[in-house]
């Protein structure tokens, strides 16, 4: 029986709400990998849980009395960073907010209430958290800063030029930027698109593993929190340098050229990896583009092997591949799969992968 036990996720699940903490529960009943440790009411008294019962995950509400979520898990940077926390979001565009937010601080994943509409609330639940929970086996919590200060981006500006200085020079400036993630991709692309500079000339594409919804509110992150422009990409929108352009959720997106254009088109395609967006699809379509098209790919954390066909496919073709090294990554499973395939020309730790961006980008 102990050895059974010991095989299973230790779960805290921290809600205000008895009516939602009573149907999680009867959720979590049905799992049999999942040992319920106790619920919280609020933010307090999941500190408190927390410290007595050491879970393996903890899933959060994001409004609660005392301590929202958010000001949990940062608490839990420092008090128990081994806890991995997975953020219970209603579908809303307040708490798609939020709930990039506490990605972005932390939180290794989501998964999202059933609607009210729904004709089996508990059967949708049950087959998210089916799907999510085991990922908390392979999760590492890792530590990444908040919002940047001013006196955090002179420093970055600063230790980016001696980083650059340091590494060889490309041949011919790229065209474009093209970046893929998932499980802890919105904290990783903070971390990575906050480091480039206002003057940064070329367009980049992110293709994050996330609902349309969250997806709004993560361009509206990266651009009020960063030096450049970003915006959910539209169909047949023209890519300028200095922006951001996200892919949208529940549809694929491709990079095609028109004339001497790079344009967005979106695919409704069937999904890839279990994915739709895919960055597999963003990769794949710009292959078609290289190497007349200059290309730099990079592959951040994420769960699976989305994407490392695809980069290897545009390293053959002459683009240049960096994937993000494991010990930074919060799984390092895209870019873990888009090294052994032999796909990267280098593996950088989180920190460090602006100031190769630019310098493979040609700067």
């Amino acid at each position: 029986m102990s050895d059974r036990k010991k095989d299973k996720i230790r779960l805290l699940i921290v809600d205000d709400s008895v009516v939602f903490r009573t149907f999680f529960r009867g959720c979590i009943a049905q799992l049999k990998h999942i040992e319920l440790v106790g619920v919280a009411k609020d933010g307090r008294d999941a500190l408190n849980k927390i410290k007595q019962l050491k879970p393996d995950v903890v899933t959060m509400d994001m409004e609660m009395p005392h301590f929202h979520g958010i000001e949990v898990i940062e608490c839990l940077q420092d008090e128990a960073p081994d806890t991995c926390v997975l953020v219970i979001s209603s579908q809303s565009e307040t708490n798609a907010e939020k709930t990039v937010k506490a990605l972005a601080v932390g939180a290794f994943d989501f998964v999202l209430k059933p609607k009210s509409s729904e004709r089996n609330p508990t059967a949708v639940l049950l087959n998210m958290l089916k799907e999510t929970l085991p990922r908390a086996r392979s999760v590492k919590r890792v530590s990444h800063a908040g919002k940047a200060t001013s006196s955090t981006k002179l420093s970055t500006t600063e230790t980016l030029k001696n980083k650059i200085s340091q590494r060889p020079r490309v041949a011919k400036k790229a065209d474009l930027v093209a970046i893929g993630s998932s499980t802890g991709g919105p904290a990783a692309l903070y971390q990575v698109l906050s480091r480039l500079p206002a003057n940064f000339s070329l367009p980049i594409t992110v293709t994050q593993h996330m609902p349309k919804l969250f997806l709004q509110s993560l361009a509206d992150r990266l651009d009020r929190d960063t030096s450049l422009k970003a915006k959910l990409a539209e169909d047949g929108m023209v890519l300028e340098g200095g922006c951001i352009y996200v892919a949208p959720g529940d549809v694929h997106m491709e990079i095609e050229r028109m004339g001497t254009k790079l344009c967005v088109k979106l695919v409704n395609g069937e999904k890839v990896h279990h994915c739709r967006p895919a960055v597999d699809v963003t990769f794949h379509s710009l292959v078609k583009l290289l190497p007349r098209t200059r290309c730099v790919a990079v592959v951040l954390t994420g769960m699976g092997a989305d994407g490392a066909a695809g980069a290897k496919a545009m390293r053959d073709k002459q683009a240049y591949v960096i994937a993000q090294d494991e010990k930074s990554s919060v799984v390092w499973g895209m870019p873990g799969e888009t090294v052994k395939c032999g796909a990267a020309n280098e593996v950088l730790p989180l920190m460090d992968i602006a100031a190769g961006i630019i310098q493979a980008s040609g700067g």
